[in-house]
């Protein structure tokens, strides 16, 4: 029987990552380099913060501007993940051709294949297939 059918199990809560919140030192720069170098799109603009990703998914990256905010968080501090449907190295590839820079290009490893790029700010970006 699953947990929540049991009796007196409280109902847990229909949670999901919505955003993650990245600091940036130039948002227009940010979002030229989201939009035009890993193919996202821009889902709000509300000015001082946009946010990107794709339509009608969760997971945006919510680009907000240290400087604009006084925020004590600084530009380049934060970590990311992305998934890669498809062709893994083919993607990759065509990132570079963008002008994406790796400083950890494809590698395999034990564990499965990966690639590491950073934004103009120095957010890593980690990279790996969906599946």
């Amino acid at each position: 029987m699953p947990p929540e059918a049991r009796r007196g199990a409280p109902k847990q809560p229909d949670l999901y990552l919505f955003a993650t919140t990245i600091m940036v030192s130039d948002r227009k720069r940010s979002v030229d380099w989201y939009t035009q170098k890993l193919g996202f799109e821009v889902i709000q603009d509300m000015g001082h913060w946009v946010t990107v990703g794709h339509k009608g998914q969760t997971g945006l990256l919510h680009l907000c501007q240290a400087s604009e905010i006084g925020a004590d968080l600084e530009p380049g501090m934060q970590g990311i993940t992305l998934h890669v449907r498809g062709d893994f190295e083919k993607t990759c590839a065509e990132l570079a051709t963008k002008g994406v820079v790796f400083d950890q290009p494809v590698k395999r490893m034990p564990w499965g294949i990966f690639a590491r790029i950073a934004d103009p700010d120095g957010n890593v970006i980690n990279v790996h297939p969906e599946d």
